[in-house]
């Protein structure tokens, strides 16, 4: 039971991701991780479109985090529920090029997961590749990757956004 308790405490208990706080925690360690190692990372946003207060958009957004989780590989990628009806996602030491090989993995496997399971869906994702400075404050970060994924809502369906950015 006493484990039980603790994994409550940093998994979500709708979309079973990593909790905001978690999340957030692990982020931070990392940032300064890759400001030591001078390497990048990169924040993806993605805003699926859900009322996660009606039933039926709450199984979907539980099946959309479960297949988000899937198609990020490796051990260090960290996926969690954000701002209620959101899904982020932190990868470390990768650049762009990776950065849209994990957001094409995402869509792709959306698409063949729901596929016969949902009619529609819709997908905007932002994604931030960063080279972490001192200067840089990660709540600024965040609010730049979202505002990437507004710019992909207004692309269409299942559209992505991606920028890289560096202080100078």
């Amino acid at each position: 039971m006493i484990i039980d308790r603790f994994s409550t405490s940093f998994r979500d208990g709708l979309s079973g991701l990593y909790s905001e706080a978690y999340f957030a925690e692990v982020f931070q360690r990392e940032w300064h991780r890759m400001l030591r190692e001078q390497d990048a990372l990169s924040i993806i946003i993605i805003h699926p479109h859900l009322n996660v207060d009606n039933q039926e958009d709450r199984m979907t957004f539980k099946l959309i985090a479960e297949l988000v989780e899937s198609s990020t590989k490796r051990s260090t990628d960290l996926a969690c529920r954000f701002q209620n009806n959101e899904i982020a996602v932190g990868v470390f030491n990768l650049d762009e090029d990776g950065t849209e090989t994990i957001i094409g993995r995402i869509i792709q496997s959306t698409e063949k997961g729901l596929e016969g399971i949902i009619d529609s869906f819709d997908l905007s994702i932002g994604a931030l590749n960063v080279l972490p400075s001192n200067q840089m404050d990660i709540n600024v970060i965040f609010d730049l990757t979202e505002n990437l994924a507004c710019k992909a809502e207004a692309k269409g369906r299942n559209s992505y956004e991606v920028q890289y950015y560096q202080m100078h």
